[in-house]
């Protein structure tokens, strides 16, 4: 039975996550950790590789809703062993806890950092004394306050609880992902491609990440534009920007000017249901006025994990040529505005592109988000792991299969970098950027980006040349 194989699989990937768990600070123990993740992967991606090329059905009539609860029941296996692992990767999730504990107290989380003296007494030896920049008031938009708070009343001041709401998040975004597969005509077995990505469970199951509740409103986002509702797209993306800021860069990309009939009116539903959406959940918090903002300018400020983004910074601030000079001082020096202004170019470039013209279809709209969420990744200045979770989803939907496992494509370049940015995490080995680890991190990324691109122009002018060689040669025989 090939369905075996599957099980196998996911039997022998169970192994790096004990692993994990028996390691417990992960931290403390990176190097044992790298190790347990890409044994986690190499098993993840040869499942991958399966499933693309139809190896664990029996037969093309092979029952799916058996291979989905196989896919399912491992997923959610692989993230309960990490639900009992302590954090350590990321103490975000202890800020997670405070605030929500700030707010049941009646307090604004705006209001105050937790080293601040009206708090005194809400602090403890189990939850405050891991909070990053205690200094620092919250980072967090409004929306992400609101689900703290929320889950805090559940079960206050666990920290397990945090792992499983997040844990659970990604699970329903692979309920939705189904869906979403089904929608656009393609195999629902393929959400394994999400659910099994080690990096999603290491990041939502362990590190208890906010990113576990954005992703499952992105995928419905997309589901929702699939299926034409445009309201709802605005209203999930808007929840989704609500949570964590990235997610409102997809707006573009979505955004569709007229709906089968003609009419305009998607072209003001979506926008105004995501303006509405996110500024609604703000509300609670207005009375801290401008202050709502809370540390986010100054985090704008923050460098860490940077690929070609650094490679731009050096060649700014330590300048090899007189262009570069220039560069330098039109910048005041400093190579992060360059980059800063890159990004939000390019940005405004794709997204302008994509409103002047607009998807012809849902699944061209979809595929488009990697535009922005690429562009967004190449020339991030902070750029943790985390912040890939929202790419995933769109693995299961266009990653594709090839004479070697996978297609020699951009799309590849991402599921290896979905698995490779996990190096950022050598950081912690002696606290400074691992230069080799970097190197090995964003270097296949580039060269999947750019090989394909430049073999098939390379495919393209020779075609052209080819054509004009015969044209030539049939006015010179008239």
């Amino acid at each position: 039975m090939k369905s075996l194989r599957l099980i196998a699989l996911g039997i022998l990937s169970l192994i790096p996550y004990l692993v994990a768990l028996r390691l417990q600070d992960l931290r403390q123990n990176t190097i044992g950790f790298e190790l347990a993740f890409f044994a986690a992967f190499a098993l993840y991606a040869l499942a991958v590789v399966f499933v693309l090329r139809g190896e664990i059905l029996d037969s093309p009539f092979a029952p799916r809703r058996s291979t989905l609860i196989i896919i399912f029941a491992f997923a959610i296996l692989f993230n309960a062993i990490l639900v009992f692992t302590p954090p350590t990767l990321s103490d975000d999730m202890y800020r997670y806890v405070w605030d929500g504990r700030v707010q049941a107290h009646g307090i604004n989380p705006y209001a105050y950092p937790p080293g601040a003296p009206p708090l005194d007494n809400l602090r403890d030896p189990t939850i405050s004394v891991h909070i990053n920049r205690p200094d620092a008031v919250t980072v967090y938009p409004a929306g992400a306050e609101l689900a703290y708070a929320a889950i805090w009343r559940i079960v206050p001041d666990n920290v397990r609880w945090f792992q499983i709401v997040m844990a659970a998040g990604n699970i329903l975004a692979g309920v939705l992902l189904v869906g979403l597969l089904r929608a656009l005509g393609k195999p629902a077995h393929w959400a394994l491609i999400y659910l099994w990505n080690p990096l999603v469970i290491f990041e939502t199951a362990h590190s208890a990440h906010v990113d576990g509740l954005v992703v499952p409103l992105l995928v419905a986002a997309w589901l929702a534009r699939a299926k034409g509702r445009d309201g709802w797209v605005g209203v999930f993306l808007g929840a989704a920007t609500a949570l964590k800021l990235y997610p409102a860069l997809l707006l573009p990309a979505l955004w569709r000017g007229r709906d089968d009939r003609g009419s305009l009116r998607p072209t003001w539903q979506m926008p105004l249901a995501f303006a509405a959406t996110f500024a609604v959940t703000y509300v609670p918090y207005l009375s801290q006025g401008s202050g709502v903002v809370g540390f986010l300018p100054q985090y704008f400020n923050e460098r860490f994990n940077m690929g070609l983004a650094g490679v731009v910074t050096d060649l700014i601030e330590r300048p090899p040529a007189p262009i570069f000079q220039t560069i330098s001082r039109w910048a005041g020096g400093s190579g992060a505005h360059v980059v800063t202004l890159l990004l939000l170019g390019a940005l405004a470039i794709i997204g302008l592109a994509c409103v002047l013209r607009p998807a012809a279809n849902a699944e061209q709209a979809i595929r488009r988000s990697i535009w922005l969420i690429g562009m967004f990744t190449l020339l991030a200045q902070d750029l943790f792991p985390w912040y890939m979770l929202w790419l995933v989803p769109l693995l299961a939907l266009f990653v594709r299969p090839g004479k070697f496992g996978l297609a020699f494509d951009a799309w590849t370049g991402w599921f290896m970098y979905s698995g490779l940015v996990a190096l950022a995490y050598t950081f912690f080995i002696t606290w400074t950027p691992v230069v080799w680890a970097q190197w090995l991190e964003f270097i296949p990324l580039y060269v999947f980006l750019i090989l394909p691109w430049l073999l098939n122009l390379f495919t393209r002018v020779r075609a052209h040349v080819g054509t004009l060689e015969r044209s030539n040669v049939f006015e010179r025989n008239a």
